[in-house]
């Protein structure tokens, strides 16, 4: 890729004129996506469509691909050794691998928060001036930006008297929701959740699930579940995977009625994989 044409990639990105979300009916195309780790397959020619707005859910059990799916759609897996895939991603109209040279910018597009709360030795407030750095923000306008994601996460009301306090003194569920404001502040288009919610308590599950809800509304959420009655609660959209492969996906009115296939009702019902 040329200079020029490095640069122009850059603007539409910047400027969204390629990539608007009102003129998509997608966020996240895949198509023939499979992926590798050395000769060992994890999923094959996988295709799949994720709406601009809404939860999708990916439901199935462990070893079947959801995580290595989510960590190639904003390129984490390129950093792991014998990791690769064929087939093509596109996000808000764009090649990830092609058309996002700085792969930071791909990842201010989709932010992606981990099963582990990840926060980083530093301030609460510290924590959330990370991703603001690259942005020439005066003081007021960074503390604006910061506290209106925290609002949207739903934790300004805990941590607004505790900014400076160190981000490892939260509990659990509020360094979680702490990372999910982290990955806001960047107003990213599209949000990757890799079972948030299990390492926390009930009490912050059911914060998160409700803020999940919420922020779909806007934007893009792609959650990795184990949690039946979670997806029930959460998603608009879900995908069903086994053994690297979708087995079938709807909305979350077909996939939870009768309507579905033998091989998805089972594991829906009965929590049970025969795949």
């Amino acid at each position: 890729m040329t200079a020029e044409n490095t640069a122009s990639h850059l603007t539409l990105i910047e400027t969204g004129s390629q990539a608007h979300p009102e003129e998509l009916t997608s966020s996240i195309q895949i198509d023939g996506f499979s992926a590798y780790y050395g000769k060992n397959c994890i999923i094959s020619g996988l295709t799949l469509d994720i709406a601009h707005k809404g939860v999708t859910c990916l439901l199935g059990p462990s070893g079947t691909g959801k995580s290595t799916l989510l960590r190639w759609l904003n390129r984490i897996n390129e950093e792991t050794e014998n990791a690769s895939f064929t087939g093509r991603i596109k996000t808000l109209g764009l090649d990830i691998m092609e058309d996002y040279p700085d792969v930071t910018e791909l990842r201010r597009q989709i932010g992606m928060v981990f099963q582990q709360p990840c926060v980083f030795p530093c301030s609460v407030y510290d924590n959330m001036l990370m991703g603001l750095r690259h942005l020439k923000l005066s003081k007021a306008e960074a503390r604006e930006t910061i506290k209106g994601s925290l609002k949207r996460a739903a934790l300004w009301d805990e941590v607004a008297h505790r900014l400076e306090a160190p981000a490892i003194s939260l509990s659990l569920g509020q360094q979680q929701r702490l990372c999910i404001a982290r990955a806001l502040v960047l107003k990213p288009k599209v949000l990757l959740l890799d079972e948030p919610t299990a390492s926390i308590d009930p009490i912050s599950s059911r914060a998160i699930e409700d803020l999940v809800v919420a922020l779909g509304e806007t934007i893009s959420i792609v959650m990795v579940t184990h949690n039946i009655a979670q997806t029930k609660r959460v998603a608009d959209h879900v995908v069903f995977m086994c053994d690297g492969k979708i087995v079938e996906q709807g909305s979350r009115n077909h996939m939870f009625s009768l309507r579905t296939c033998d091989k998805t009702r089972t594991y829906i019902t009965e929590e049970f994989c025969d795949c």
